[in-house]
């Protein structure tokens, strides 16, 4: 399984604007095959982070290519103070193999 999590900071009176596209994508992203989980999640008032889980690596390259991330992702850009901090991780099974 590989998860991102992506940090990032909103624009002063944006974030209700933010949540509402963010949502959108959310919703389009849970509907992708290969796609364990899409969460969009608030750490304070214009921090926020999208918590991805995907089956695989080829999961993370058909998210990237959706239209839906592609639409998305130019119209939260326009909310975002500067670019997300993307954290890739890679989940550990019980044999301690990635």
């Amino acid at each position: 399984m590989i998860v991102a999590l992506a940090r990032l900071k909103v624009k002063e009176g944006m974030a209700n604007a933010f949540i509402e596209v963010a949502q959108e994508l959310v919703t389009a992203s849970r509907a992708e095959p290969g796609c364990l989980g899409y969460e969009l999640l608030q750490e304070g008032p214009l921090q926020f982070s999208f918590l991805e889980r995907y089956a695989d690596a080829g999961a993370v390259e058909a998210h990237r290519k959706t239209e839906h991330f592609r639409t998305h992702g130019r119209k939260l850009g326009e909310f975002m103070e500067g670019r997300p901090d993307v954290i890739r991780l890679t989940a550990v099974d019980e044999n301690g193999h990635s």
